[in-house]
């Protein structure tokens, strides 16, 4: 006799901390406008991911819509991500504006429209992907059955240059985390 053989599936466990509401909600901006906000993601799973967190945006999680025929708000938008240990931060505080991270897409000091550094350029990273070609690597790679955070802190600066056809352009963005095993 052999009872009681069972079978159980691992975990990847990835949620954050944003109560489903938006990280900005920017409007009427010109150039040179600029925002940062921070998220905090939490991994508790049972099995490692084979690859670190991944970030993108799915197909159809963005909308660039120009106003009067002009150019969208996402290629003149300059935007980056940074990366930092941490937990329970959310919003655009002081805990966020301080936090001290690593540079995952794009640079905090970009001020024009700069190739490969703006809004469309992460929203092309449209899958997830851990070579880095249509996702951007978080560099977090989290260990099975050990919780672990991170906080992601986003920045935009309408870019300088931004020609005067992007006037009254709206976006949304919806950003996702990704881990596979």
């Amino acid at each position: 006799m052999n009872p009681g053989n069972s079978w159980t599936t691992g975990v990847l466990a990835l949620t954050d901390n944003d109560s489903n509401s938006a990280m900005f909600s920017a409007a009427g901006l010109v150039p040179g406008s600029s925002g940062s906000s921070c998220i905090t993601v939490s991994w508790s799973g049972t099995v490692a991911p084979s690859a670190p967190v991944q970030v993108y945006v799915a197909p159809g999680d963005a909308t660039d819509v120009p106003a009067g025929g002009g150019t969208g708000v996402t290629p003149n938008l300059n935007w980056s991500v940074e990366t930092a240990t941490g937990s329970g931060i959310f919003g655009s505080g002081s805990s966020c504006t301080s936090l001290s991270g690593t540079t995952i897409f794009g640079n905090p000091a970009d001020t024009t429209i700069t190739s490969g550094r703006m809004l469309s350029d992460f929203v092309a990273k449209n899958a997830y992907s851990p070579g880095e070609t249509t996702s951007v690597s978080s560099g977090w790679t989290p260990t099975a059955n050990v919780t672990s955070t991170r906080v992601f802190r986003f920045n935009y600066k309408l870019a300088s240059d931004a020609p005067n056809s992007a006037m009254g352009a709206s976006a949304t963005v919806r950003i996702t985390w990704e881990a596979r095993s």
